[in-house]
């Protein structure tokens, strides 16, 4: 152990060319809904990115994407109307195994991993409604408004990665285009009108194109 740190600390060429750090961007090429509400998503997903380099041209790497979920649905009938908006962010966290095919000069690489998924977002509800016949929140003499903001988190979802691309560049930067799929094990939005009017399911399995840019 001693001598590794050793190695390490005096930068020494043969470990230092074994890490890359850079930033990853790309965009979904999926539709990440399916139902009857409008998706406001953004299809952008950016973050930063490392990479270590582990024999039997092996690698590892480690992302943290950033993207912005968010739809917007209404109901109404002779009662009355009401409006639904959601914004929230989404932050990823792909954890994969890379292997190097031995082909030049392109360099093309697979892999495969696993990718934890967290997501935060705000819902704000307005509309009016006769007051009695709807079962919307009760109120006033003839009608009742409301207009609702709340903070809104989501429980942790899962996903599998398989992704392959390829390696180009030369010196110390690189450039690294990728196709990337992602099953997730549950849809981290479902949402139902009260009164079956509408239906928002985020879809479990999309493809991203992305390229990473990174220095080593």
């Amino acid at each position: 152990m001693g001598i590794l740190a050793l190695v390490f600390l005096s930068g020494h060429p043969a470990v230092a060319q074994w890490v890359a750090v850079g930033v990853k961007g790309g965009v979904r090429t999926t539709d990440d809904t399916s139902g009857s509400l409008a998706s406001e998503s953004k299809r952008y997903i950016v973050g930063p990115m490392a990479e270590i380099r582990l024999p039997l041209r092996l690698s590892f790497e480690v992302d943290a994407l950033y993207r912005r979920f968010g739809f917007t649905g209404g109901a109404s009938s002779v009662f009355g109307s009401s409006i639904t908006r959601e914004r929230a962010n989404s932050w990823e966290f792909p954890m994969i195994v890379k292997y190097r095919l031995p082909v030049v000069p392109a360099h093309p690489f697979v892999g495969a991993g696993y990718a934890p998924r967290t997501i935060h977002g705000t819902d704000v509800s307005s509309g009016r409604f006769l007051s009695g016949i709807s079962q919307n929140p009760p109120a006033s003499i003839y009608t009742y408004f409301f207009n609702q903001r709340s903070d809104t988190s989501y429980s942790l979802t899962h996903g599998i990665v398989v992704l392959g691309g390829v390696n180009l560049g030369a010196g110390h930067v690189r450039f690294s285009p990728e196709l990337r799929y992602v099953h997730w094990n549950a849809p981290f939005l479902n949402e139902f009108g009260g009164d079956g009017s509408f239906q928002f399911v985020s879809r479990q399995d999309e493809f991203q194109v992305l390229l990473g840019v990174s220095w080593h």
